[in-house]
């Protein structure tokens, strides 16, 4: 199948529901169950907590357009059955979206169009037709509650590049899918977005373990997924796929390497790594370059599960081999068991992971705090403050996410949204002349030249039909009893 013209169709009604990403992801229970309920319909929610957060994405949007000397946003008079959701009147219609609701009537109304001053950094005048979005990610499930900052972030970038005038001048809608790391459902959330609501590109995508699904369904389709976690090699295998910053198996590396410094005695690295997913698989073959640049010898390599309600068997046969640095290739809920079991031997190795592992929540746990775990990842540590790219993702988190913790997680979401961005930044004379569609955004992605992102990634490169340049970078993060830290800096660590 060709790349999709979005220009050469009209928009569905269900897509538009996902304008609820004005109420984001970040802030209260209320704005989490808007978009599940009209974005997926797999939760329940009452209309009272919809209006909820439809009222404090009307006032954003609001305030927003009266900064820009913009008319404020109307309210749009709803399809039968839909909840009531207040948009910009320039943006989208409004219908009932049928996800949750059998039968549910779905209407398309012709997008909005405009004309703008062209290039890249000129102001936008005028809302040009909307462009939609997907997402698709483990929020529930498996590895859910380690990931699901992805979310967070890529909303709080739709909500701050909707304030700047849109993405070259066309409001961004929002859909954002839970998949429970579930492959099936990976596929059909893609064939939802893609073929059903007119999405033109996946991004942000958040699918360790479901990797393969959403490989087939871009590869098939051929649109692009931008950004997301970027945990397996196939982020760097795909010429559909197109990671922010270093490649996945370098980002372990640095794990490895920065805990092997406080190792007392001769350096000694072991491996705990889940049966669940491929990426462990992946972990596994990449562990001997792992120790060998942390200047360690190579200790037991152990498969593990991340169910298991207890580690204290393999936490035995790592104090016994005498490892001092232990990777632990698990999620953030078994790594806080992996930790506690291996304590109850009165070992305490240094920890490793990737930093795609530890969220915020788990983050606050105290044997990971005490042992000092250390975490490699592709894109800047989220801690640090001293690069454009980085301050604009924390005045944006504060803005429209003041209630909700930042982590590397959220950093990933937020990356992706402005490495599209800078995609289209690339070809923005095409996109101001009317819709955004697929081809545009791959012929954008493909100029992308060490893109650093304004300081957020150590740079990325891509190319039409080649899959993405594996940049052999990462950064550094360490925990410890006083919290994240960068390790050095936002400076990457490179081979």
């Amino acid at each position: 199948m060709p790349p999709r013209n979005a220009s050469t169709r009209r928009l569905p009604a269900a897509a538009v529901l996902a304008l609820a990403l004005l109420a984001g992801c970040g802030g209260s229970r209320a704005d989490h169950a808007a978009i599940e309920a009209v974005g997926n319909g797999y939760g329940s929610v009452n209309e009272r907590d919809i209006r909820a957060a439809a009222d404090l994405a009307a006032g954003e949007v609001a305030a927003a357009a009266a900064a820009r000397g913009a008319p404020a946003p109307a309210a749009v008079a709803p399809v039968a059955g839909a909840p009531t959701v207040p948009v910009p009147a320039s943006n989208a219609p409004v219908a009932n979206s049928g996800d949750s609701t059998p039968g549910g009537n779905t209407a398309s109304v012709d997008a909005p169009t405009g004309s703008v001053p062209a290039g890249t950094g000129a102001a936008c005048t005028q809302q040009l037709s909307p462009v939609v979005l997907g997402q698709t990610l483990a929020v529930s499930g498996l590895v859910g509650a380690t990931i699901g900052g992805l979310r967070n972030g890529l909303s709080v970038w739709a909500k701050d590049i909707n304030a700047r005038g849109g993405l070259q001048c066309h409001p961004v809608q929002l859909i954002q899918l839970d998949d429970g790391s579930d492959p099936a459902r990976v596929t059909a959330n893609w064939n939802s977005m893609m073929h059903d609501r007119g999405a033109v590109a996946m991004v942000g995508g958040g699918v360790p373990i479901a990797i393969a699904a959403l490989r087939t369904a871009a590869e098939r389709d051929r649109v692009p997924v931008v950004g997301g976690d970027v945990t397996a090699e196939d982020w760097v295998r795909s010429p559909y796929l197109f990671p922010t910053g270093g490649a996945p198996l370098t980002s372990y590396d640095g794990g490895v390497i920065e805990a092997a410094k406080l190792a007392q005695g001769p350096r000694k690295a072991g491996l705990f790594y889940c049966v669940e997913a491929s990426i462990c698989t992946g972990l596994k073959t990449n562990y001997p370059r792992s120790a060998q640049r942390a200047g360690a010898a190579l200790g037991p390599i152990q498969a593990v599960s991340l169910t298991q309600p207890d580690y204290t068997s393999e936490c035995q046969l790592m104090k016994a081999a005498g490892v001092n640095t232990l990777f632990l290739g698990l999620d953030g809920s078994a790594s806080i068991r992996a930790v506690r079991s291996c304590a109850s031997l009165n070992y305490f190795p240094t920890i490793s992971m990737g930093a795609i592992g530890l969220s915020a929540a788990a983050s606050a746990d105290a044997g990971l705090r005490r042992n000092r775990t250390f975490l490699g990842s592709g894109v800047v540590p989220y801690t640090t403050t001293d690069t454009p790219g980085i301050q604009a993702f924390h005045v944006a988190t504060k803005r429209y996410a003041p209630s909700a913790p930042e982590d590397q997680q959220t950093l990933l979401g937020w990356a992706s949204g402005k490495l599209l961005e800078a995609a289209l930044a690339k070809v923005s004379a095409k996109v101001r002349a009317g819709d955004i569609t697929t081809q545009m955004i791959l012929d954008g992605l493909w100029q992308l030249k060490n893109e650093k992102l304004d300081g957020l990634s150590p740079g990325a490169t891509f190319a039409k039909g080649a899959p993405a340049k594996a940049i052999d970078c990462y950064y550094g993060l360490r925990l410890d009893v006083h919290g994240f830290a960068a390790v050095n800096g936002s400076k990457p660590v490179c081979f």
